[in-house]
């Protein structure tokens, strides 16, 4: 498992003129919890929001994403609205409460754990607070079907448990 937060602020670089094209700022997730693509800029007045699609990523290291071609990193547009980010956004992770379907907190999304191949979602790190973190550290709760990522909350199965982080 590699945690997503890992990418923030990794810089993408053309691997044919070893020039960076841009700095990794969040992770972007399909409706389906499978990644999507890499926010490279945030869009203002007058710049547009930049993106890295999956498709179009050469590798993902521990200190850089590569490129074959800067044609890859596109402009932004989420028509169908269901895109989700780590961070930022309408829907995104980072901050979200864990919460049971019978209303028990179990704390706060901290990070969002991705498989072996940075192709989907498997677990989310929660925290429960500065102090409990410290003592015990942080869980990992595993995705599960019946999970629902809202607005506010992430909503779990009473019987969810925690596994080794």
């Amino acid at each position: 498992m590699r945690k997503a937060r890992d990418l923030i602020g990794l810089p993408v670089v053309e691997l044919s003129t070893g020039e960076q094209v841009g700095e990794v700022r969040d992770v972007l997730f399909a409706g389906d919890g499978s990644f999507h693509s890499l926010l490279l800029e945030k869009g203002g007045l007058v710049s547009q929001t930049k993106v890295l699609p999956k498709a179009c990523i050469w590798a993902i290291g521990q200190d850089a994403v590569t490129v074959q071609r800067r044609e890859g990193v596109i402009e932004f547009k989420d028509e169908s609205g269901v895109m989700r980010s780590m961070i930022e956004g309408e829907v995104h992770y980072v901050g979200k409460d864990v919460l049971t379907a019978g209303g028990d907190l179990l704390g706060t999304v901290e990070d969002v754990y991705l498989d072996d191949n940075l192709e989907t979602i498997v677990g989310y790190e929660v925290s429960e607070g500065f102090l409990v973190d410290l003592r015990e550290g942080r869980k990992v709760l595993p995705t599960h079907p019946e999970m629902i990522v809202g607005m506010d909350a992430l909503v779990v199965p009473e019987d969810l448990g925690f596994i080794e982080g």
